[in-house]
């Protein structure tokens, strides 16, 4: 998920809006997984068959926008992929222009999970 430095800069609180709406979408998925299989073969006309095989058992748990040292892991070997075939011109330090307080924001914005 990126955004454009002066989105951040002149309006945090439609950043931190847009990205608690996704955790609120990531937290309904956990609980959805046919639907969520339904949706990607919409959206990607892959159909059931084809969800199944694109995506890895458990996909709908692992939808909720995080940057934990794994992911950032993840992202800096996307980033260096990316390079290496010259879709970028200059190396990208994931970790420095990572912003953790959006989604630490975010966070905060969440309600607070039903109890049964």
């Amino acid at each position: 998920i990126t955004v454009h430095q002066s989105l951040l800069d002149d309006h945090p609180d439609l950043v931190d809006r847009f990205l608690a709406v996704l955790l609120r979408a990531a937290d309904w998925a956990a609980d959805h997984p046919a639907d969520v299989a339904r949706i990607l073969g919409a959206e990607t006309g892959a159909g059931a068959e084809g969800v199944a095989g694109a995506y890895r058992p458990g996909t709908h748990r692992a939808l909720c926008p995080d940057l934990s040292a794994d992911r950032l892991d993840l992202l800096a070997v996307q980033e260096h992929r990316l390079r290496a075939h010259g879709f970028l011109p200059a190396a990208v330090d994931v970790r420095a222009w990572a912003d953790p307080a959006p989604l630490l924001r975010a966070r905060q914005l969440r309600p607070a999970p039903e109890r049964s």
